[in-house]
């Protein structure tokens, strides 16, 4: 089910839903820079606004537990947008484990192969791309914008199978180093975590379970 007629008061909130995707992204382009410059700064930035995005749907929650008490309001519309709310938290949550890992590579002083480098930056330029359409999805309730997310979810969660795949051939070849191998696949689970959830955040909002 599509929303639609939605109330003055659930649009703002649906907004600001859409806002967290956005401030996500940005959250990911920080941990980007400062996986492929080694720049410890910018990711301590990602996590400070990662725990303030936490925190906005924290209260997000709170408000819409309010608003489902009351008479008038449409309550599966209520329901979706907890549903959706809850996916982009536990999304969050994928975020904050990628800014663990990079930040642990680069205070480890941990190199990945020109190959890994390469994939897990397309990676994350794929997620930061699926995060900014979810919020356009979010914000314009269109249909097409969730479909591009959904498929593009899945090819990427296909692809990340196939790189891992790829990099345990290196690890058997010596072109990977073994303290690299648990960081790279760590790296690569949380970013399908923020993108598997993602997912689920659009198909939640359109009634898609």
């Amino acid at each position: 089910m599509t929303i639609t007629n939605i109330s003055e008061d659930l649009k703002v909130i649906l907004e600001r839903i859409s806002g967290m995707c956005f401030k996500a992204e940005s959250i990911l382009s920080l941990c980007i820079d400062g996986f492929m410059k080694h720049k410890i700064d910018l990711v301590d930035s990602a996590q400070e606004q990662t725990m303030a995005i936490g925190e906005e749907g924290n209260q997000l929650r709170k408000l819409l537990s309010n608003k489902a008490a009351e008479r008038t309001i449409n309550k599966e519309q209520v329901k979706s947008l907890l549903a959706t709310l809850s996916s982009i938290g536990l999304a969050i949550n994928g975020l904050d484990s990628i800014s663990r890992h990079v930040r642990f590579k680069i205070c480890e002083k941990i190199l990945f192969s020109y190959k890994g480098l390469d994939e897990i930056r397309y990676l994350f330029n794929a997620t930061r791309d699926i995060l900014k359409t979810a919020g356009d999805t979010i914000a314009t309730k269109n249909e097409v914008f969730m479909k591009y997310v959904v498929d593009k979810s899945l090819n990427l969660e296909k692809l990340a199978v196939h790189y891992e795949e790829k990099h345990e051939e290196r690890l058997i070849t010596g072109e990977c180093l073994p303290e690299a191998s648990p960081v790279y696949v760590n790296i690569v689970d949380s970013i399908l975590t923020v993108v598997w959830h993602i997912k689920k955040s659009v198909t939640r909002l359109f009634g898609q379970w």
